[in-house]
């Protein structure tokens, strides 16, 4: 299995424990490195394999993007 693979693998775990947590007190600074490094491997895979493994940092970068606004927008 190529580097690529394993970042983007890696990545994809962390993604989903966005959403579903491992155990359950699992913390938001968990959550929030969660998804700092699967944005990091996300593009790291998609540099030195396959683009299609942006979508995750894709996702997450546009997730919190629609938060930011939801929140300024509610103000």
């Amino acid at each position: 299995m190529k580097r690529s693979t394993k970042a983007g693998i890696a990545s994809a775990v962390l993604f989903a424990s966005i959403f579903v947590p491992p155990y359950p007190e699992w913390r938001a600074p968990i959550t929030f490195a969660s998804a700092v490094l699967s944005c990091v491997l996300g593009a790291l895979a998609a540099t030195s394999g396959k683009k299609w493994w942006l979508i995750i940092p894709a996702s997450i970068v546009g997730g919190f993007v629609l938060d930011l606004y939801l929140v300024i927008y509610a103000l």
